[in-house]
This record gives C-alpha cells, sequence and structure tokens, in this order.
C-alpha cells in the first residue's frame, strides 16, 4: 500500500486538481468510518491515513488519472477488504479503463458492503452510472430504482430524476407497468333492475343473476413496452407492444346471490403490437405521428376479434400554457364468434390543455365513435366528454385530480326479442377523483387511489346501472 499511496503522492504532489465531469465519482469518504490507526513518529513520512487516501483516490478520479486511482483502491482494499468506498473508486475507474465487467462487479460489492442510507444512495448511483456509460441503460434504470430506497434529502431525489431521465432517453426500451386493484359493487356492469322496462313499458322479462350488479374485486395489470427503432433530430420510430389483462373475483354475496356465476365470466385480456412514427411538423413544438397494430381480444376466457387499426395524429402547442392534441383511429374487427359480428370503428377525438400560472393543470377532451357491422345490435355511434383538473400544489400529502364524464350512446336500430321502438339511448354520467401520495414512495413508485362513482340511464333498462369503484395502485416519480 505504502507503494501506491508514494507514487500517488509523486503524481498528483499536492498541486491544484482540475474537475472534470463524473458522475461516477463516489461521494466523500466518511471521516469516522473504518478510520485508519493513529500515525506515530516512527511511521514513514510518505504514508497517509486511510481517510488521507480515500480523499487522495477521489482526486485522482477528478484528474483523470484512472490508473493511479486504481492502485489506491487496491491497497485501501489491502486494509479492510470490504471498504465501500475502495470498491467505489474502483468501479469508477475500472469504467474509464474501459473493463465494465470489473467495473459492474466493483459496483455491486461497494452497494453490498455499504452501511448507511447516503453510501447505499451513493453506491447505487455509481453502478447507475457504471451501467449507462458502458451502453447499459436499463440496468442504469434498476440501479437508480435501487437508489431511490435510500433518498433521505430533495437534493438527492432531483439527482436521482435528473440521472433516470439521462438513462430513459439513451435507453431505446422503455417500459410503463401499471397494476390496479379495484374493490366494486358492480364488477360485471349488470343493472340494478329486476324486471325489464322498455320505453317505459314493463315486459314479462326477467333478469337473471348474471345481469344483475355483482359486487367484487377487479385486478387489473396493463403493461405498455416500446423500443425505439430510429431517431433524428426531427423523427423518432417506436416498435409498440401492450397486454391488458383484467381478472374479476366476486364476493361471498355475490356468488351467493348468483350461484354457478364464475367472476372469470367477466375477465378480460387486450394485446396489440404496432409500429408509431413521430416527426415535427409546422411550428416549434408541434407535430404529427402514424401509426399502425394488429392485436386480439378475449372475453370470459374465449377469444372474440382480431383487429388492425390505422392512427392518425397531430399535436400543436400554443404559446407556453397552451397545447391541443387530435387523433383519428380506423379499425377492423374480426370477430371469432360469427362472421355477422365483424365491425369496423371510427375513433376520432380532440384534448385541449391549459397549465395556470399556480401550477394547476385542466384539460378537455371530447371523443366521437361509430361503430358499424353486419350484426345490427353492432351499428351504433358514441360521444363522449370528459374535463379533468390536476391541483399544482399537493392538498395535505396527495396530488389531486378531479374528473367528469359525460357519454351519449345511440342505436338506431336496436333489437331484443323484437326491434325495441326508437332504437336505443344510454347517458352516462362519471366523477372520479385521483389522489398520488409522491412522498409515500419506495424505489420510485408512489401509491395511488383512485374514486370512480356514476350511474348509466337508458329507455331499456337492462342497461341501467350504478357503480363505485376504488382502484388501489401503484405510479412512478420519474
Amino acid at each position: 500500500m505504502k507503494r501506491a499511496l508514494r507514487a500517488a503522492l509523486l503524481v498528483l504532489g499536492g498541486g491544484s486538481v482540475a474537475l472534470a465531469q463524473a458522475a461516477d465519482v463516489p461521494s466523500s469518504p466518511p471521516q469516522a468510518a473504518r478510520a485508519a490507526p493513529a500515525q506515530t513518529p516512527e511511521q514513514d513520512s510518505g504514508t497517509l491515513t486511510l481517510d488521507e487516501a480515500r480523499l487522495l483516490a477521489r482526486q485522482a478520479l477528478y484528474a483523470g488519472r484512472f490508473e493511479v486511482a486504481r492502485q489506491l483502491a487496491m491497497g485501501l482494499l489491502k486494509a479492510d477488504a470490504e471498504d465501500p468506498y475502495a470498491y467505489g473508486v474502483l468501479a469508477a475507474a475500472h469504467s474509464r479503463l474501459n473493463d465494465p465487467k470489473l467495473a459492474r462487479a466493483a459496483a455491486r460489492l461497494s452497494y453490498k458492503y455499504s452501511d448507511t442510507p447516503a453510501q447505499k444512495f451513493g453506491a447505487a448511483r455509481t453502478a447507475a452510472s457504471v451501467a449507462l456509460q458502458h451502453e447499459r441503460p436499463t440496468l442504469s434504470q434498476a440501479w437508480l430504482r435501487i437508489a431511490a430506497t435510500h433518498t433521505e434529502t430533495d437534493k438527492q431525489e432531483a439527482e436521482l430524476k435528473r440521472d433516470y431521465a439521462r438513462a430513459r432517453a439513451a435507453n431505446p426500451l422503455s417500459f410503463n407497468i401499471s397494476l390496479g386493484v379495484a374493490p366494486s359493487d358492480n364488477v360485471n356492469s349488470g343493472t340494478d333492475n329486476v324486471l325489464e322496462v322498455i320505453n317505459g313499458v314493463p315486459t314479462l322479462g326477467r333478469f337473471g343473476s348474471a345481469t344483475r350488479a355483482l359486487s367484487g374485486v377487479v385486478t387489473t395489470f396493463d403493461t405498455r413496452l416500446r423500443y425505439r427503432l430510429r431517431r433524428d433530430a426531427n423523427s423518432v420510430t417506436h416498435a409498440n407492444a401492450r397486454l391488458y389483462i383484467r381478472r374479476v373475483e366476486l364476493s361471498e354475496s355475490a356468488e351467493a346471490d348468483a350461484p354457478g356465476v364464475n367472476g372469470s365470466l367477466f375477465s378480460s385480456t387486450f394485446a396489440e403490437v404496432g409500429v408509431n412514427h413521430r416527426f415535427a411538423l409546422g411550428a416549434k413544438g408541434n407535430s404529427a405521428s402514424v401509426g399502425f397494430a394488429l392485436g386480439a381480444s378475449w372475453s370470459g376466457g374465449e377469444r372474440s376479434y382480431d383487429f388492425a387499426k390505422l392512427e392518425l395524429g397531430r399535436s400543436l402547442r400554443l404559446g407556453d400554457a397552451n397545447g391541443l392534441s387530435f387523433s383519428a383511429v380506423a379499425e377492423t374487427r374480426k370477430s371469432d364468434i360469427s362472421a355477422t359480428r365483424d365491425s369496423d370503428v371510427l375513433t376520432l377525438s380532440g384534448t385541449f390543455q391549459h397549465k395556470r400560472g399556480n401550477g394547476d393543470r385542466v384539460s378537455l377532451g371530447l371523443t366521437v365513435q361509430d361503430v358499424s357491422g353486419a350484426f345490427v345490435n353492432a351499428d351504433y355511434q358514441t360521444t363522449s366528454a370528459r374535463l379533468a383538473y390536476t391541483f399544482g400544489k399537493a392538498l395535505g400529502p396527495a396530488t389531486v385530480t378531479a374528473g367528469m364524464t359525460v357519454g351519449l350512446t345511440d342505436y338506431d336500430t336496436y333489437t331484443l326479442y323484437s326491434p325495441v321502438a326508437g332504437g336505443r339511448e344510454d347517458v352516462s354520467y362519471y366523477g372520479d377523483v385521483s389522489l398520488f401520495f409522491k412522498d409515500y414512495d419506495y424505489a420510485g413508485f408512489a401509491p395511488t387511489v383512485r374514486v370512480r362513482s356514476g350511474r348509466r340511464t337508458s329507455n331499456v333498462n337492462r342497461f341501467e346501472i350504478s357503480e363505485t369503484t376504488v382502484t388501489l395502485g401503484l405510479q412512478s416519480k420519474f
């Protein structure tokens, strides 16, 4: 160790050190941890205490003397084979000396032997930087998630967000996973009515237990993957994939009310793969997109239909505070049940967003959809409008978003046992409140609670429903 220290002293010799960009340089060495024994007059004047050696190793990294830093770290490890700071120096030095395997191994050991949250945070952040430097951005993001479990200050969180944004921008692969657990008093969109009424006139019909509102728990898993195929200054092309799974478990009371009915009857799965190309168009900040996707949908354990769709999009920036977006989606569905249930779907939507001076955000959206098919009940039009307001300042421990959705569905012709006079018309009203508890996170994921309640009215009371759902989920902070 003395030889390495003397070599470093000769190289760095007390002169000034030019600082360089070095996100992978370990934080300042602890002054109390693993302190060296006190020097005696008999000791060689060229030796250093362990804390001085750690500081010198840090200076060597900043000065670009990576081999010197490596030698110092190896000397520190001879004195203490579990010195996390020495492993952090080794990770940074090996990374700059283009030895990624040894750099990653040293980073793992630095984290393993760290004792305090601050040391754990620094070690994980160093490991993330090493991974990013050697073009492993997904591994870098994983280490940053680990670092998030040890944050203690706002400054650390800000550093973490910057690091994560850099890793995400470098990563051609991005993914978003959403998990929700939602107790509901109407998991099957069943009616509250018992006897059938059409246009205000009672019929002899009586609703079966499976069509009545049943309580239970809805679990959803939604994962979206995106891989960047190409990017330049004005455009980007991605391959996309999505898998959405909805599973229903009936409550004991629902099983008693509907014997023989299983929650799998109301479960569903949706999957698609596609390609999307976005490009700059018009003034700065404005863009357009075109995409294509193929997929399939399952309901009640049976394959419902396959589909292909084409999507066009347009985004406009209206000053610093406003934005406007449009989309048009043309979709064709091929039924696995019967060819008569094949349909074509055209969806047009637009959303206006505004950011207020106090940080609050408001959005207003309108969606119009036309569904046409050979089957008489698969030919209808829907219109829905949604207003949402997000408070920029947290209310207590939560960031709050409140919204309201109003919808209208119209069937010119609708048949049950016989054609319904005047067709069918449904009107729905839903309100929702979402709470995001960002200060109660783990690995950068914080809990969310969403309460949604509303009702749908119809001239065919089989489709009249009311429901209240509470959804518990997780959302990423960065």
